[in-house]
């Protein structure tokens, strides 16, 4: 593939339902858009959360729109030791053995069960995008992560919309651990089964 994949490490965050969001800011407050997000359609809120495990030490993290069906909150695996909560590296939206939390909010308080995640790396694209590149939505992929040194990443989702744009997304500890930093561009370099 030639034209090379733009890479954004994504700090950990917060997708909230719009019930858990009126329980942890008040009925009909609806979050200020801080600032749009590179997928149409997705944005950061002004507004953050707390959010404690078994450690009782608290995380400040920023909160995602629109809302989601069910909250998930996207943590490093270094927060997740932080804050004592057994989080599953998984797909974004797989919560089957997600970790538990306490989110606070100005409004209020809520025990979120199996909200918890570390989010594999996942290559956003369009239908045109991933019809031309013959990739599939949920399917997995390696890529070359471009520089002085290539390096290979290995099992990235595959994850197919028709607002999406060609981006592939890590978590910090993946971009300390390959060293990423400033404008870094990936290829795709095969399909696995």
């Amino acid at each position: 593939m030639a034209r090379p994949i733009p890479v954004e490490i994504i700090p950990s965050h917060v997708h909230l339902s719009e019930a858990d969001h009126s329980l942890l800011f008040g009925p009909g407050h609806a979050g200020t858009i801080a600032t749009n997000l590179s997928q149409s359609g997705q944005y950061v809120y002004a507004e953050s959360v707390e959010v404690f495990g078994k450690l009782k030490r608290g995380l400040e993290l920023r909160v995602l729109g629109p809302y989601r069906r069910t909250t998930q909150v996207e943590l490093t695996p270094t927060e997740a030791l932080y804050l004592g909560i057994s989080a599953p590296l998984a797909r974004s939206g797989d919560l089957k053995q997600a970790g538990d939390c306490r989110l606070n909010g100005p409004g209020g308080e809520i025990k979120a069960e199996a909200v918890v995640i570390v989010p594999k790396p996942h290559l956003h694209l369009s239908d045109v995008e991933a019809k031309a590149l013959r990739l599939e939505n949920g399917k997995t992929v390696s890529l070359d992560i471009l520089g002085d040194t290539e390096r290979m990443l290995e099992d990235v989702v595959v994850r197919v919309h028709p607002t999406y744009r060609l981006r592939l997304h890590v978590h910090p500890d993946l971009a300390r651990q390959f060293w990423l930093t400033g404008v870094v561009h990936a290829r795709l370099r095969e399909m696995n089964t």
